[in-house]
């Protein structure tokens, strides 16, 4: 490793960087200029917008005084699959999906895509690979349609300073019959700044899951992240987005899918590590008979705090969300969840659902479920819904007469609880990971 690179891993952090260094930085990755101009727009927003605080609504409930950027530097280091738990590295030899890519921190290590997809024109690549190649694509999608610099604090860190990821473009009309996989990993140490960036064309089709992860260690890193997705008019995208970072990560993501006229989007969140998340997710239905699908599954133990701020926004008439979260917690864990749907001026035959269930295990852990409505059409079905609470003593007792110990009985309740959800999911594989990150939470 060069001189220059070692001082640029090990000295540059959130705290100390410059307009300057952003830019070597960028040339030196061979960015081309409108990436370079980006960034440093991005960097002026960041210099410009307040640190969140506690005074800010969507973060009234989410502390992050401890966070000290002057010991976060987004990874530059390598990798390899050696450097994975034999279960994540096992997820690169799946049989049943038509594409992997395998990112160890800032380096693609993996990369696979069937051929008769290539030829097809699909594209599945490292974020980084897809800017120098695919320029023209990149500069009209890249946090400019859906998550944009002014959307906060992190995305406009993010745009500055982002660093690896994933790109998935499906032409018009081509359907991917098996599901893409991306799984980003980082090492000791290593903060990662991912984007992702999924576009389907019109009569696109497409399933996608997209996983994090690291082990637990000593110390705090950050995962900054971006999702954009982009679904053009009768596309159609299954997201599957998993997170089990390790408890010292701090985890801030703004996601965001742009829905056009007749498309469907599936996302499904599964949230099981970090310290504390903070995630902005936002499915906005732009097109006449836009539909999304919002499934999530978490479970937050110990002391993590997982914080989701949900938007369904109905800009068109006649489109459709559903969203359903649900969570337990147990130990001294808090959860959060803010959910709004919003229908605009002129989007009448709106039908807008969002619900969100907690199971609280024990009187330490804390859920706060906060669901509304703002609503600017008259001729709209829409209707929210949110509970937390323990484990109903009477289904306790019921099955402990049938005799099941305690500890028995309430893992089938808890198991029970998540299989509505569970059950929205079109992957079995990612059913059966859930499942398992469920129990290992009970254990």
């Amino acid at each position: 490793m060069t001189q220059e690179k070692q001082r640029t891993t090990t000295i540059l952090t959130v705290a100390t960087y410059t307009e300057e260094a952003i830019a070597a930085l960028s040339r030196r990755w061979g960015e081309p200029d409108w990436m370079r101009e980006l960034r440093l727009e991005a960097w002026h927003v960041f210099q410009e917008t307040p640190r969140p605080t506690l005074q800010d609504e969507p973060w009234r409930r989410t502390d992050i005084r401890h966070l000290d950027l002057a010991t976060i530097a987004p990874t530059e280091a390598g990798g390899s699959l050696d450097d994975l738990p034999s279960d994540w590295a096992a997820l690169m030899e799946d049989p049943d999906v038509g594409g992997t890519l395998l990112h160890v921190n800032a380096a693609t290590v993996h990369q696979a895509l069937a051929e008769e997809l290539a030829a097809q024109g699909v594209i599945f690549a490292p974020m980084g690979q897809a800017v120098r190649e695919y320029p023209d694509l990149l500069r009209r999608t890249f946090m400019t349609q859906a998550v944009v610099l002014t959307d906060g604090y992190f995305a406009a860190l993010h745009g500055a300073l982002w660093r690896g990821g994933t790109f998935l473009y499906v032409p018009r009309n081509v359907e991917v019959p098996l599901p893409l996989r991306a799984v980003t990993w980082a090492t000791s140490g290593q903060s990662t700044f991912t984007h992702t960036l999924v576009v389907v064309e019109s009569g696109g089709r497409v399933t996608f899951v997209d996983e994090y992860g690291s082990q637990t260690e000593a110390g705090m890193t950050m995962h900054n992240g971006v999702v954009e997705l982009i679904l053009h008019d009768g596309a159609q995208l299954d997201y599957v987005n998993l997170q089990d970072w390790g408890r010292h990560v701090y985890q801030f993501t703004h996601e965001r899918a742009l829905v056009g006229r007749d498309a469907t989007l599936h996302w499904v969140l599964g949230g099981m590590g970090s310290k504390l998340t903070k995630s902005f997710i936002d499915a906005t239905l732009a097109g006449p008979g836009a539909t999304a699908l919002m499934s999530g599954v978490y479970f937050a133990d110990d002391r993590q705090h997982l914080d989701f701020d949900t938007q369904q926004n109905h800009l068109a008439p006649s489109t459709t969300s559903d969203l359903l979260y649900k969570g337990a917690l147990k130990d001294q864990a808090r959860t959060v969840w803010q959910g709004m749907i919003k229908v605009f001026p002129g989007a009448q035959k709106t039908d807008g659902y969002q619900a969100n269930r907690n199971l609280v295990l024990n009187r330490g852990a804390r859920a706060d479920s906060i669901p509304g409505l703002e609503i600017e059409a008259d001729d709209v079905r829409c209707t929210h819904g949110s509970t937390a609470g323990p484990i109903d003593p009477e289904q306790l007792f019921y099955l402990m007469s049938r005799g099941l110990r305690e500890m028995e009985a309430k893992r089938i309740i808890v198991e029970g609880f998540f299989t509505p959800v569970l059950e929205r999911i079109p992957l079995e594989s990612v059913r059966r990971q859930l499942e398992e990150a469920i129990q290992a939470k009970l254990d």
